[in-house]
């Protein structure tokens, strides 16, 4: 089975600009995932971009980006899925195979442990009837809306309507998805935007494994966690640079 990490990192944030490039103790955000996915057992560490400062830094740290991501793969509207289309036309251009699994690395979240990807490649070489990993961790149930008019209200109708206060533990567990995904390529082909599939196997992590820059309040904390370390045992599995 041959897996490549991919890394999509578009140029064009508008919450906070060039996120993916910003500077964390002396090495670009996006640095943090290539040397990720260069202690990985895999083929190669691909880097889709529109943009060629990006891809310089990514060639720089030893990432693959052999083209400029296309328009439709990089406009505002574009999903996920547009991405791998992107690959599989454009990869074979330039004398690259396309793999049968696809580690998906986020440039934003840059702590994540090699043990648990390892994981999930087995199981998906293992395991046919699995159409995808995640890499997960525990998230809070007692999420809140804005309803209509403009006040709060439970999002899940699990919450006592006689209760302002319910306990974590009253509710049943639930997880943050979007911290890394393995999946096959041939889901992608066979059903677009469900590549990820409906046989989902989780892998829990560590909450702060679900730390993504998305703006500047969360910038700052994953700034300051990686320059100050505070929990070295742990952060040492997790940052790899």
């Amino acid at each position: 089975m041959k897996a490549c990490a991919l890394i999509p990192a578009r140029s064009g944030s508008k919450g906070l600009p060039d996120k993916n490039i910003l500077p964390i103790d002396g090495h670009p955000l996006i640095a943090y995932s290539i040397a990720f996915g260069k202690k990985l057992p895999i083929d190669r560490v691909l880097v889709s971009t529109d943009s060629p400062v990006y891809q310089e830094i990514a060639t720089r740290y030893g990432a693959d980006c052999p083209y400029m991501r296309g328009p439709a793969a990089s406009h505002d509207t574009a999903m996920e899925e547009d991405i791998p289309a992107d690959l599989d036309v454009n990869l074979p251009l330039h004398g690259i195979d396309i793999p049968d699994v696809w580690i998906w690395l986020k440039p934003t979240c840059p702590f994540r442990d090699p043990a648990a990807v390892i994981r999930a490649l087995e199981i998906l070489d293992k395991q046919p009837e699995i159409d995808s990993v995640r890499i997960v961790s525990e998230a809070d149930a007692r999420m809140h809306k804005v309803n209509a008019d403009g006040y709060l209200e439970p999002l899940l109708p699990s919450w006592d309507p006689k209760r302002s206060k319910m306990r974590r533990t009253e509710f049943p567990k639930v997880y943050q998805p979007f911290n890394l995904e393995v999946f096959r390529h041939a889901g992608w082909k066979q059903r677009g935007s469900l590549f990820m599939g409906h046989r989902i196997k989780p892998i829990v992590q560590p909450k702060i494994t679900g730390l993504d820059v998305d703006d500047r309040d969360s910038f700052d904390i994953i700034k300051t966690l990686i320059e100050a370390r505070p929990r070295p045992e742990l952060l040492s599995k997790l940052i790899h640079l």
